[in-house]
């Protein structure tokens, strides 16, 4: 979420709206998890809450030239973030419990959502 609130900045109409659905996606990823961590009796991090954890764990802010580096890292990120999924949802599918088999089934929707959306970045970077 907090890598694409500001959509509104930006003058290509396709990224503009691209940005914001995926600031509702980062949203809807960030609720799916509060909703597990309570649902199991955790408690969730106010890192997650705040749904800018790159730049909370980095204490950054990123500034770019142009629009070309935006896609260029954000689909770095993008792809970062399906791998940090995969991993997650393979390592909690190593066993037959079923609470870890519903946590990856939850999670897996993230992981394929990063996925479209760094393929949805990289082609934009492609084609404009």
């Amino acid at each position: 979420m907090g890598m694409y609130k500001n959509y509104q900045d930006y003058q290509d109409k396709e990224i503009r709206r691209a940005f914001r659905r995926f600031m509702e996606i980062e949203i809807e990823h960030i609720n799916k998890i509060k909703n597990i961590f309570r649902n199991l009796g955790g408690i969730y991090s106010p890192l997650i809450e705040s749904g800018d954890i790159i730049g909370n764990l980095l204490g950054i802010t990123v500034n770019f030239i142009n629009d070309q580096e935006v896609l260029k890292t954000y689909s770095f990120i993008e792809n970062k973030a399906h791998e940090g999924y995969m991993n997650f949802v393979a390592k909690l599918e190593k066993d037959n419990e079923p609470r870890n088999n519903f946590i990856a089934e939850m999670v897996a929707a993230n992981m394929f959502e990063a996925k479209l959306m760094h393929l949805w970045l990289e082609d934009k970077l492609r084609n404009g």
